[in-house]
């Protein structure tokens, strides 16, 4: 789907997947689109082939993360209902 040319502006952007990088103890390095994180297991979807699926033990395998979309995420701890709800209000009133 593309969504270039929605709404008003520049339009909504398709946004890269979250990638990440997992190396195993044996140094290994595995690097493709995320499929499934958690405190157990760690699933990549790699271009040459089926996903893999790793078993977390605490640190190992080292598991890197690279989300394009973190630093927006990040600000949403910073907002108060206050805020949102200021801007809300502000963005009314822009025709």
């Amino acid at each position: 789907m593309d969504y270039a040319g929605i709404g008003k502006g520049s339009g909504a952007r398709r946004v890269s997947p979250t990638t990440v990088t997992v190396t195993e103890a044996s140094g290994k390095k595995t690097h493709g689109r995320l499929v499934r994180i958690d405190d157990f297991l760690v699933t990549v979807a790699g271009a040459d082939g089926p996903p893999r699926t790793f078993i977390r033990i605490g640190d190992v395998p080292r598991v890197e993360l690279h989300d394009p979309l973190k630093p927006h995420k990040d600000l949403l701890a910073k907002y108060t209902d206050d805020d949102i709800h200021n801007l809300t209000a502000y963005l009314v009133t822009v025709k």
